[in-house]
């Protein structure tokens, strides 16, 4: 287990208070005079106010009474925590206390502000923020989630890499907020407002009842989160990343475009190694990663679930889906490919023989972006070149 924080989310995750936000919302909007179904409200908790009301009212409505309402909002959750103790979850206490145990770090990662959240903390009784070592809330990013920032927060609070860093929470903002923030995820059913498939849908790789149930199968549970040997620190990173750089300018050199791949194993030993062959080989779908997956072979066995794929590109589609069949654990690259990258184009997978990786993207971006800008200076095959302008564009 190579883990070295892990992050949670607070309402619906360490404490019962979905139903409470509902109530909230729900009360602030007809003070408005809106009229919207609470099954309708139910499935936005878990966003920030300054996501859930465009998304439920759209923009105009947001220009006009995007900040009274969510000032309503925290006005009438105020009403209802003091009115009545908000429950915390099972297991709660004891799962922060032997995490924290075993040395793990831990961070809040909540879209809730500050005076929220003491408001919560005491209506349930507990103090809460005192089991973590930072807490990040939405006073600490401009976008609340799903977005990746306050996890990007948190992670940066933490003085870590996103790669040794787990969330948990209970929405499928969470999900989206820790795969964009390059994290892996852990989803609870006990916030009521998602089951368990559509958790796992949205990428989160275990889920969970409640933290009781995460305490009562903690070893295997933290195993799956981070199946590798080698922590994934920055310096680490940048180091394989490099590998892939090196294999890059292999590629240019025999007149392909420069993108290089490696793959590791879980302790950080390079196992294969690959470049873009589709000119010499005249396939189409000869990419740096397939090129490197077909250098595995005898190198690791088939339930392998703790390799590490290495780009100086993001990956298309193709090449991320493969990743996915082979339950890669993390993938890594450098230089992000806006049109053509498989990041937020492919669906996690939801068969138990695949899973969602950690994706960590713009590591030595800026060395892989100088490749292709000398590529440039040095091809004259229209085709290739016309790809590389538009990546760098």
């Amino acid at each position: 287990m190579a883990l070295t924080a892990i992050l949670f989310d607070v309402d619906g995750t360490l404490i019962d208070t979905n139903a409470a936000h509902v109530d909230a919302w729900d009360q602030a909007l007809k003070k408005h005079h809106y009229g919207v179904a609470r099954d309708r409200i139910a499935v936005e908790i878990g966003k920030g106010g300054d996501k859930l009301i465009p998304s439920i009212l759209g923009s105009e409505a947001e220009a006009r009474h995007g900040e009274s309402l969510r000032k309503a909002h925290t006005a009438e959750y105020v009403k209802i925590a003091e009115s009545r103790q908000l429950p915390v979850f099972p297991g709660t206490r004891e799962l922060l206390t032997e995490l924290r145990s075993r040395g793990l770090k831990l961070a809040m990662a909540t879209s809730s502000k500050p005076d929220e959240l003491h408001v919560t903390e005491k209506s349930a009784g507990i103090d809460l923020s005192g089991f973590f070592d930072v807490i990040a809330t939405g006073e600490d990013a401009k976008d609340s989630k799903p977005a990746p920032a306050i996890a990007a927060a948190a992670v940066k609070k933490l003085g870590v890499s996103p790669a040794e860093c787990l969330m948990v929470g209970d929405t499928p903002y969470d999900a989206d907020s820790a795969r964009d923030a390059g994290l892996v995820s852990f989803g609870f059913t006990c916030g009521g407002m998602h089951e368990g498939p559509a958790l796992r849908a949205t990428g989160m790789r275990q889920v969970y009842r409640d933290p009781a149930d995460l305490l009562s199968q903690l070893d295997r549970a933290l195993q799956s989160a981070s199946p590798g040997s080698a922590v994934l620190t920055t310096r680490l990173m940048e180091h394989l990343v490099i590998e892939a750089l090196s294999v890059a300018r292999e590629s240019m050199d025999q007149g392909e475009i420069p993108i290089g791949c490696v793959i590791a194993r879980g302790d950080g030993t390079i196992i294969a190694r690959g470049h873009n062959q589709q000119n010499a080989s005249q396939v189409k779908t000869a990419h740096a990663e397939i090129v490197a997956f077909g250098q595995t072979a005898g190198k690791v066995p088939l339930d392998a679930r703790d390799l590490i794929l290495v780009s100086t590109l993001e990956p298309c589609v193709m090449c991320l889906g493969a990743a996915m069949e082979a339950a890669v654990d993390t993938i890594l690259f450098a230089l992000p490919a806006p049109a053509d990258g498989g990041t937020l184009r492919v669906r996690p997978p939801v068969s138990p023989e695949s899973k969602m990786p950690r994706i960590v993207g713009r590591i030595l971006a800026d060395q892989s972006r100088l490749l292709f800008q000398e590529f440039l200076q040095r091809s004259d095959n229209p085709v290739q070149i016309n790809f590389v302008r538009q990546l760098l564009a």
